[in-house]
This record gives structure tokens, C-alpha cells and sequence, in this order.
């Protein structure tokens, strides 16, 4: 087991092209994980609707300091539920995107499904890390718990997609030599 882990090591070699097919398939295990934080977040949407509904009025209210009061009215009126369940379906449908490129990637062992995922994956870490350092995080929306879960997780799976990147650009240059 820990030989198979071994892959997610950014330094490791992978000198064959069994161990580059198993750092590939690294990279459709971050998709998978992203997809389960995806189905996380619109659950804890879900669960706590009338908070989520509520911060976001608040936010809404606090931009419009100085703003016209028609306009912030038309603002907090499309603020529903509506906004809400479709903040939920969009979160959901994310994930259904991952769970399909992760079976992808899991079969076609490519190199850009990986690298792209990990550029997601390193901007959605970074404006976390901002937003956390910048004050601008919704700690009444999202329970501290959540977010070191949820930075737990996107650490790993960014760890996955630099394994797949480095699987896959291994596996084509494997190929070509071969």
C-alpha cells in the first residue's frame, strides 16, 4: 500500500510505465476528491439554507454602503431561494464534471485533464488562502471545521493532479520512446 502512495511524492521517479500509469490515475483520484467536497459544500448548503440565505443578505447589505437604496432593494430581492437551490444544483453539476473527468482520466491516462485540474486546484487553494488571510472568509456561513476539512482535501487532491500531470507526461514520453 504505501508503494502505491509512493507516487503522490512530487520528487519520486517514475521510471516504468506501470508506475507512471498508477501517478496518472492519481490524477482521476483529486477529481474524485474534488467531486466529494463539491457534494460536501452544496450539502452544507443545503442543511443550513436560511443561514446560507441570510449571509448572504447580510454581505449584500454591507457592499451597498453607499449605493442608491432602489438598487440595493432590487438586490436583496433576488437574493431567494431560488438563488440559493440554484447555487446547489450549479455546486452538484460541478461535481457530476469532476466524477466524469476522473472516469476519463482514470481510462485514458491523458496529461491535460490532470494539468488542468491542477491549475483549478492551486487558484481555488490560493484565493482560499487570501480570503482566510484577508479577513474575507464567511465564518458564519462556513464552520471552522469545514474549512480545514475542505483545505485538507484540496491539498491531497493537489497532490493527485501533480502525480497525474507527472504520470501522464511521463507515459507519453515512455510511449514515444518506445
Amino acid at each position: 500500500m504505501i508503494d502505491k502512495l509512493a507516487v503522490l511524492n512530487p520528487f519520486a521517479k517514475l521510471p516504468d510505465e506501470e508506475t507512471a500509469a498508477r501517478a496518472a490515475r492519481a490524477g482521476a483520484v483529486g477529481a474524485w476528491l474534488t467531486a466529494v467536497g463539491s457534494v460536501i459544500g452544496a450539502a452544507m448548503i443545503f442543511f443550513r439554507f436560511d443561514t446560507y440565505l441570510a449571509k448572504m443578505r447580510e454581505a449584500a447589505l454591507a457592499d451597498s454602503a453607499g449605493r442608491d437604496p432602489a438598487v440595493t432593494q432590487a438586490v436583496l430581492a433576488t437574493m431567494g431561494p431560488t438563488m440559493a437551490w440554484a447555487t446547489i444544483g450549479f455546486t452538484i453539476a460541478i461535481g457530476l464534471v469532476y466524477v466524469w473527468l476522473g472516469v476519463v482520466q482514470w481510462r485514458r491516462l491523458t496529461r491535460m485533464i490532470p494539468l488542468m485540474m491542477l491549475l483549478f486546484a492551486a487558484y481555488g487553494l490560493l484565493t482560499t488562502a487570501l480570503g482566510l488571510a484577508g479577513g474575507k472568509a464567511v465564518m458564519g456561513l462556513v464552520v471552522p471545521l469545514q474549512i480545514a476539512f475542505s483545505l485538507l482535501l484540496s491539498t491531497v487532491a493537489l497532490l493527485c493532479f501533480i502525480a497525474g500531470t507527472r504520470g501522464g507526461f511521463r507515459l507519453q514520453a515512455l510511449r514515444k520512446a518506445g
